[in-house]
């Protein structure tokens, strides 16, 4: 199929989850066989599979509204030589026909969570006020889209007009597990403020993990460093690197107080590591409400840590349901899940033989193993 693909932006001027995610997705579809382009503010980088339009924007602009001027170019741009238009944010300007007549493809949107919980978990009152005018945007986005997906039932309690359930992938090659160092270590990735709380985990550290274990060391890949001893600042890393953190470290922990989904989580679990997460919509749905790793509350966090260092039963045991679980979220699932949608949505346009759709799976029975794969 021929498929265009938007996000604003691309890994190569982002940290931002939604764009690896589509960057990721865009490179299995190309791998699958699919003629896939993706339009964005971003250059491409080096291991773009896929073919990009880059859309020019001025560098000058704020980077909190190129959501807007994005939309704006958006309805601007002719996609009707496209089997299917997969939006994955900033839609709400596309309409039914394009500048000069001519009729978009179908259109399938799909929101990695909500804007309002966005807005209701953010800190900053500029980021607060921006979310809650993109959360009326994306009532008017899921009103003009063809179909919508969500990546969680926590997203789809939140934009009622979200009829199927995609979750987020993993690369299980990269992903795998591997060593542990020999020493207690955990890692944090995302921001040091704000939702994710780097800086409430490295309080916790200091407080309540080192007086237990003196040679533990917090590993963060974060916008900032955080403080304390032994709290190893590594900064942006490659997702070579990052995979490799994962692998080595004991424990992932990721506090946040919103997580539409929380991938980190899913790239703990694929690399054998026990995930840590303080209760939120993301959170309890991956994890099923602790089943496939550890939800603690913020008073009992640095306990529950505590444990997982000091019984390695107990890290085993996590280990082995996480890497059971991480199965559910192979790209090769989630790809198959959106080639469905694909070919519904242009058999409905087309108004030809459909291919027969075949069912979706609920996100528990996903499973599939590389060796099925191969």
């Amino acid at each position: 199929m021929k498929i265009a693909l938007t996000h604003v932006d691309l890994p190569s001027e982002t940290k931002g989850g939604v764009a690896h995610q589509v960057h990721h997705f865009a490179n299995v579809l190309a791998g699958r066989g699919h003629d896939v382009t993706l339009f964005t503010f971003s250059t491409p980088g080096k291991d773009c599979q896929y073919g990009v339009r880059q859309i020019p924007v001025s560098r000058r602009l704020p980077r909190r509204l190129w959501p807007f001027a994005f939309a704006w170019q958006l309805a601007q741009i002719d996609f009707s030589g496209f089997d299917v238009l997969h939006v994955n944010g900033d839609g709400y300007l596309l309409g039914p026909r394009g500048r000069g007549g001519a009729r978009r493809p179908p259109r399938l949107r799909t929101f990695y969570g909500s804007a309002r919980d966005e807005a209701l978990s953010a800190v900053r009152f500029r980021r607060r006020a921006v979310q809650f005018v993109l959360a009326w945007l994306e009532t008017m986005d899921a009103r003009r889209a063809d179909s919508n997906v969500g990546i969680s039932e926590a997203t789809r309690a939140r934009i009622p007009a979200v009829s199927v359930i995609v979750p987020c992938g993993v690369d299980l090659s990269r992903f795998r597990p591997g060593p542990k160092t020999d020493h207690p270590t955990v890692l944090f990735v995302g921001t040091a403020g704000g939702r994710k709380r780097g800086n409430f985990l490295a309080d916790v550290f200091a407080r309540e993990i080192r007086p237990q274990f003196p040679d533990a060391e917090l590993w963060t890949v974060s916008d900032q460093p955080l403080a304390g001893d032994n709290v190893v600042n590594l900064g942006r890393v490659t997702d070579d690197a990052l995979a490799d953190l994962y692998r080595r470290a004991w424990a992932l922990c990721l506090p946040s107080t919103y997580e539409g989904f929380g991938v980190p989580y899913i790239e703990a679990l694929a690399s054998g590591t026990v995930a840590v997460a303080s209760p939120n919509a993301g959170a309890g749905e991956v994890l099923q409400n602790g089943a496939w790793g550890v939800i603690a509350a913020d008073d009992a966090l640095g306990q529950q840590i505590n444990t997982l260092l000091a019984d390695s039963e107990r890290r085993a045991h996590y280990e082995q349901r996480g890497l059971a679980r991480a199965q559910e979220f192979d790209w090769a699932s989630v790809a198959a899940r959106y080639e469905n949608i694909y070919r519904r949505l242009a058999g409905e346009t087309s108004g030809g033989a459909m291919e027969p759709s075949q069912p979706v799976p609920p996100l528990v029975s996903l499973t599939r193993t590389r060796q099925q794969e191969r």
